[in-house]
């Protein structure tokens, strides 16, 4: 080229050039767009029609494109972004200052959709770093959102699944007095309820029992042998039916094995792994002491909503208590943490409601002769 015009960069595409284009230089003379390639030691020249089509251009519209018919084909040279553009704009005709202005709204707009895209691609890749950092700063609120979203049926369902564990692993007493009153017992204290309650009697020894979500509570056969009265074991009942009702299994659950145990519940997923990860360790169940606090209170008011005496509750956490100085302290210890402060706050949480009781129409004796 001989002309002293402002030179400018970018990629030409043109019938008998390579299909991914040429390094390519452009300048105007007289109004008219060359483009330039070097083949060897010569140069090869392309003369643009006075009005070429312009448009933004490039993986990003960071490019301008100037197009025109052509022998066998379309001729079209992308300006490079940047100061080759500014040079093309410097030096266009007057003519072309409407098209060029329309390709650079049309590159601003691109623009704005890539920048929205990055930060939506951004935002998706921290999904798991914000959940775990809510996790870590907001764990309870997290938790207890998680539950509200579970509906009661899906959670008997995971209730069902571990009373199928249950029949497997343990001798279920399926009948006899001993059933017939902690029937009655969990009966009255669970009026209104959304749960389907299933209550279970098992022939083990050990001082034991838990409640799985959706209703299902089990008691040991050794618990009920190591009550005095009928309201000790209420005590007992009212403590486990205060987990079901206030859904401490399924918050445990989420809290040990994440929101995927959740989600599985609410979704249905009963033929994944998690449920029934979930349901074994469910059956292992440690709740932390601000769980079986709570316990203790939503259980104490139970029994004296069902007129049941809560001393007895407080009697047989005396009894655990009593036992857990022992070196090997009761099963039920293993799994909710008692202490004599534990009892002596159940006592004096009692004393604040003196009755009048109900008696409860059992004949305790015989609910303990007839277990194995």
């Amino acid at each position: 080229m001989h002309s002293t015009s402002t030179i400018f960069g970018g990629r030409l595409f043109a019938p008998g050039l390579d299909g991914v284009g040429v390094p390519a230089t452009g300048q105007w003379r007289q109004g008219r767009l060359v483009v330039c390639v070097q083949d060897g030691v010569a140069e090869r020249e392309w003369l643009a029609p006075e009005q070429p089509t312009l448009s933004a251009g490039g993986f990003n519209a960071a490019q301008l494109s100037v197009a025109w018919p052509a022998e066998g084909g379309q001729v079209q040279f992308f300006v490079d972004a940047g100061a080759a553009r500014t040079a093309f704009a410097a030096t266009m005709p007057a003519t072309l200052a409407q098209p060029h202005g329309a390709a650079q709204r049309a590159a601003r707009g691109v623009e704005r959709r890539f920048t929205l895209w990055w930060a939506a691609l951004a935002a998706v890749a921290l999904l798991p770093v914000l959940a775990l950092a809510l996790l870590v700063l907001r764990g309870g609120d997290v938790v207890d959102w998680a539950v509200r979203q579970i509906p009661h049926a899906q959670e008997a369902r995971l209730g069902d699944l571990v009373l199928a564990q249950t029949r497997a692993q343990m001798r279920v007493i399926d009948s006899g007095p001993a059933v017939d009153a902690v029937k009655h017992l969990g009966e009255r204290l669970t009026p209104g309820t959304l749960h389907r309650y299933r209550w279970l009697v098992v022939d083990k020894p050990e001082m034991n029992a838990f409640a799985a979500p959706g209703g299902v509570v089990v008691v040991y056969s050794g618990l009920l042998k190591g009550t005095d009265t009928p309201e000790e074991a209420a005590g007992v009942i009212a403590h486990e039916v205060a987990h079901a009702e206030l859904r401490h299994g399924l918050q445990g659950m989420v809290k040990s094995m994440g929101l995927r145990a959740g989600a599985a519940v609410l979704l249905g997923d009963w033929s994944g792994a998690v449920p029934s990860e979930a349901s074994t360790s469910l059956l292992e169940m440690k709740f932390s002491r601000e769980a079986e606090t709570e316990a203790d209170m939503e259980g104490l008011r139970r029994l004296v909503a069902a007129k049941i005496n809560p001393e007895g509750m407080a009697r047989f956490m005396d009894k655990l208590a009593a036992q857990s100085k022992d070196a090997t302290p009761p099963a039920l210890l293993s799994t909710h943490p008692a202490s004599s402060e534990r009892a002596a706050a159940l006592r004096a949480l009692a004393a604040q409601h003196p009755g009048p009781w109900e008696p409860l129409p059992l004949d305790w004796a015989a609910v303990k002769a007839s277990l194995p």
